[in-house]
């Protein structure tokens, strides 16, 4: 569905995984990695992992960050070092990898990179995309940036979340949670495709 910003626009794009639901990710993650917290810090490492789970609206790359912190932070001394940072920067990219290793078996994987960022959940990938500033078409002054999540209803990257920064430094964010309930409806009666055709006609037209 394509979202026009400026003289562009978005372009959702086909996400194949299969689809797997917020519990069977907790479940899964928290199973694998529970051992690694003492009985006094597992209820707070648990309401962690299930912020991080939400793939229906997943953490922003900052959040993420945080949340890897903070459970380092609540684990076991003798179960630091199965947390690993890793963070590498050169003229032309800079990206940043956490992850949580089992023996052999990487249960948690957190991949940011400057416009997009990633999480692999038992080998599962949510995968997030940062769209660069752009400016309104007929309002020079305010810019807006799209965030791009998973959504499993439509099977595609859809934008959850702009973010409108208008002259004098303010900000603020627009939810886009009501249109996606929209084309999810669509979707289930059957008339998405052809909705979505009309629109790739008229943005290819202007």
């Amino acid at each position: 569905m394509p979202i026009t910003i400026g003289r562009g626009f978005l372009k959702s794009e086909m996400f194949s995984q299969s689809a797997i639901s917020q519990r069977s990710f907790f479940t899964l993650l928290w199973e694998r990695i529970k051992d690694f917290f003492c009985d006094t810090q597992r209820s707070t490492a648990d309401q962690y992992i299930k912020e991080l789970c939400d793939v229906a609206s997943p953490p922003d790359a900052q959040r993420l960050f945080d949340l890897f912190c903070a459970l380092y932070e609540l684990s076991s001394p003798s179960c630091r070092g199965n947390f690993h940072f890793q963070h590498y920067k050169d003229a032309e990219c800079q990206y940043t990898n956490l992850f949580i290793k089992d023996g052999e078996d990487i249960p948690l994987c957190i991949v940011i990179r400057q416009d997009h960022y990633y999480y692999d959940i038992m080998n599962r990938t949510v995968l997030c995309v940062d769209t660069q500033p752009a400016h309104l078409k007929r309002y020079s002054d305010i810019t807006i940036k799209a965030s791009t999540y998973v959504c499993e209803e439509l099977c595609c990257l859809f934008p959850e979340r702009l973010l409108l920064s208008l002259s004098g430094g303010i900000t603020f964010p627009v939810d886009l949670k009501n249109i996606k309930e929209t084309l999810i409806a669509m979707a289930e009666k059957g008339n998405l495709c052809d909705w979505k055709e009309q629109e790739r006609k008229a943005a290819i037209s202007s």
